[in-house]
């Protein structure tokens, strides 16, 4: 029997055809699921992807976050502090090194537990062996945002 614990969604797809009219003003998901631990490691709409993963609060913390941050990117959202951060740097290290990532956005909000995602990326990255540009960009308790910063490549 299964227990829905750390398993790979069966409906993983594109969603780009159900989304409706998205405009650069008003862009919307393009797949699902969006959940880190229900994506699969071999995922074909990840596939040259701008990847955004974003910290779960991000989505409620900042206004207009889908004008914002998800034009043009495929998103992908945890926590750094509620979920396996070892399981993390595994999923992600299989997913760099088996599709190729354009580059990597990292949001996440400015208590420093949310900094795990960042390290969690970064360690990732460097595991695969692949030269994939990562940015972080750090949300304030309010939602602003307080900055972004190249952390590597040069993307």
């Amino acid at each position: 029997m299964s227990t829905g614990i750390n398993e790979e969604c069966p409906s993983c797809s594109s969603i780009g055809a159900l989304s409706g009219d998205a405009t650069d003003l008003n862009p919307r998901l393009s797949h699902w699921p969006i959940q880190i631990k229900l994506i699969g490691t071999v995922a074909p709409f990840l596939n040259n992807a701008d990847l955004l993963i974003a910290a779960d609060c991000t989505a409620f913390a900042v206004h207009d976050f889908h004008k914002n941050f998800l034009k043009d990117r495929k998103v992908l959202i945890g926590c750094p502090k509620l979920d396996d951060a070892m399981y993390y740097v595994e999923k992600f290290t299989e997913i760099f090194s088996n599709i190729a990532i354009r580059k990597v956005s990292c949001l996440r909000m400015e208590v420093s537990c949310c900094g795990g995602m960042t390290a969690v990326l970064r360690e990732a990255i460097t595991r695969s062996g692949k030269a994939i540009p990562l940015t972080e960009t750090i949300v304030g308790v309010k939602g602003d945002v307080l900055g972004e910063r190249q952390v590597l490549g040069n993307g």
